[in-house]
């Protein structure tokens, strides 16, 4: 059986996480960070493997620091348009991940 997989999400997964640790965020609620991601990712080109050897591929292939400047652009944008405008009232529940 071949397993399907975006890459992409793990790489703006991980950008997204370590972005917060330094400038948390309104609200860093799930609900919020799922947002971001959606908005990323609809952003970024997929990159999907059904190998290990494709998965290897990919995954070094998008490693490089023209790749990471083009997801953390994008993880800004998604910041500005709703990390700084939630999708929900801002209350003490919904302000760590």
């Amino acid at each position: 059986m071949y397993h399907l997989k975006n890459h992409m999400e793990d790489l703006v997964r991980e950008a997204l996480f370590d972005y917060l640790k330094q400038y948390p965020l309104k609200c860093m609620c799930e609900r919020c960070q799922a947002d971001i991601m959606a908005y990323a990712l609809n952003r970024l080109p997929a990159k999907y493997s059904v190998s290990q050897e494709g998965e290897v591929f990919t995954f070094l292939e998008n490693r490089n620091l023209t790749n990471q400047t083009k997801i953390l652009a994008e993880i800004a944008n998604a910041i500005q348009k709703i990390g700084n405008s939630p999708s929900h009232p801002v209350t003490d529940d919904h302000q760590t991940p």
